[in-house]
């Protein structure tokens, strides 16, 4: 069901801002259009994207679960800031019953960097990597194989995507990367119905 809603133009007229002793006109750029149109979705849709995202979820760990080198998944995360773009990959997580390891990048030589500090950023998480050597050398991804499945890292932003990159790599080799869906897709409702 991914693929079967065909996007309607989202993008709303430039806006007038008053910056100092100029103003300046902003409109929505690709990313935040994307994320808009997804975003006004009804819930039916929203349970559609839901399932389908689970059901390719399901053929990957069934590919994993008989060859650890098949069905990697890997997301990646455009968010405004550090907790949005964790709170999702928690909730990602834990819905998509996804490995657990360790997030890189919030720290410089162990000395923990202020949230506040990071800006936008961009977090990528995978279930990939190998542990061994020969592993390593027959996945053809060099030292990418080093992470351990579950690992995650977070790093500077300043694109204006907004959202989810899903890529499921399968045993047959088809190039599958959906995009850009709420970061909150799986986060329960607020109360004013907007997910």
């Amino acid at each position: 069901m991914l693929s079967s809603t065909t996007p309607q133009t989202s993008v709303s007229a430039p806006k007038a801002t008053e910056e100092g002793d100029k103003t300046v006109w902003r409109a929505w750029g690709g990313g935040l259009s994307s994320l808009k149109h997804i975003q006004s979705l009804d819930q039916s849709t929203k349970a559609d994207v839901q399932s389908s995202v689970k059901t390719l979820v399901r053929r990957a760990h069934a590919e994993r679960a008989l060859d650890s080198s098949e069905g990697r998944i890997m997301l990646g995360f455009c968010a405004s800031n550090a907790p949005e773009a964790l709170s999702g990959l928690k909730s990602w997580v834990n819905e998509l019953d996804l490995p657990r390891g360790m997030l890189h990048g919030m720290d410089v030589d162990g000395v923990p960097i202020p949230v506040e500090d990071l800006g936008s950023v961009y977090v990528k998480y995978s279930t990939g990597g190998a542990t061994t050597f020969s592993e390593i050398k027959r996945s053809g991804r060099g030292f990418d194989a080093l992470w351990r499945p579950g690992d995650a890292v977070l790093e500077g932003y300043d694109g204006d995507f907004r959202g989810v990159y899903l890529n499921i790599m399968l045993s047959d080799g088809v190039f599958r990367q959906f995009g850009v869906l709420p970061t909150d897709l799986w986060m329960e409702e607020e109360e004013d119905d907007d997910w």
